[in-house]
């Protein structure tokens, strides 16, 4: 494909996104104009999988609409790259429904999200997708994590573990001398599973790692190794990471995937277990002078703690609508 080429299916991509998201905005109930019949989104743990547009509209546009309204949409970055579309940003909402076991309380919360979309014939073919519910239950006044969430370092509450392990012989070294966002992206990506001690060659030393509740906030190089990666690296070992999208917008880059990891280290109160789990991820990263400036993060522990016995939710998060153990609410004008 051509370069004028690509970026036109980009344009094209991009604008059949904005259209979907106008339409959410407006409670539009006629969504096979953006979606596919059979297409999946793929939520993050809480939130659960719809498999077609009936099961998404059913099991969660008309339960969030119900429970979240006045809803006003605050897309921070929108990338696009051929037929893939991806965004982060937040909703400002008023709570006005039940809300896992949380009787509507009117206020107004802030509901992060990041969001990737394959276009197919001018409509939404996949929609991988991160809704913070943790952090809009702790604006309601519920911490799933119970006051273990990595916050906590970055408060100076508590002490981030060290980490002795040591770099990998058995990955491949990182590209050297990356030049575009990806091959910046990946050449990290790779130093990372290497276990590579020192990765000031991809970040800026006053970059900024910006996660989802229950990871925290990281001011700078120091920040993100000292309580992000070294508690990362202390609990996870033996990482792959393998990333289903990597895709690149002038500046940007951004992938979704799992990390598989062996639980070697105590998190969030659960001792080694010695189990191979999965750490889903999503992150955007602008680079800057051949480097990582800024990077947006979703990490799903809650997924993480499910695997390893603990669900955060409670019984209430949103997969039970998908199991057909809950029936969803619905707003007046569904």
């Amino acid at each position: 494909m051509s370069g004028a080429d690509h970026a036109r299916q980009s344009a094209e991509t991009l604008a059949v996104v904005r259209r979907m998201e106008d339409a959410l905005a407006a409670n539009a109930n006629d969504m096979a104009r953006h979606f596919h019949e059979d297409f999946t989104w793929r939520g993050n743990c809480g939130c659960g999988l719809k498999r077609g547009l009936s099961k998404f509209r059913r099991n969660w546009q008309l339960p969030f609409r119900a429970i979240f309204t006045d809803r006003s949409y605050n897309t921070e970055k929108f990338l696009a790259d051929g037929e893939w579309a991806a965004c982060f940003g937040h909703i400002e909402a008023t709570h006005s429904g039940p809300f896992m076991g949380i009787a509507p309380t009117q206020r107004r919360v802030r509901i992060p999200y990041m969001d990737f979309w394959r276009i197919e014939d001018g409509r939404i073919r996949d929609n991988p997708v991160n809704v913070d519910f943790p952090a809009v239950l702790a604006q309601l006044g519920r911490d799933v994590f119970a006051g273990l969430g990595w916050e906590i370092y970055d408060r100076g509450e508590a002490e981030p573990p060290t980490c002795t392990e040591t770099p990998r012989t058995d990955v491949p070294a990182p590209m050297a001398d990356p030049k575009t966002p990806l091959e910046i992206v990946r050449a990290m990506e790779a130093a990372l599973e290497r276990a590579d001690v020192d990765v000031s060659a991809y970040f800026h030393d006053d970059f900024d790692w910006i996660a989802n509740y229950g990871c925290g906030t990281k001011h700078g190089l120091e920040e993100f190794e000292r309580n992000w990666y070294a508690p990362f690296r202390a609990a996870f070992g033996n990482r792959h990471f393998a990333t289903a999208l990597h895709m690149q917008d002038g500046d940007w880059a951004a992938c979704f995937g799992t990390c598989e990891a062996d639980h070697v280290g105590e998190l969030m109160g659960i001792a080694p277990t010695g189990r191979r789990i999965r750490i889903p991820y999503i992150d955007f990263w602008r680079i800057a002078d051949g480097k990582i400036a800024e990077n947006r993060v979703s990490v799903d522990f809650p997924a993480v703690l499910a695997q390893l016995g603990v669900d955060v939710f409670g019984g209430e998060g949103w997969e039970a609508f998908d199991r057909g153990e809950k029936t969803p609410p619905a707003p007046d004008n569904s």
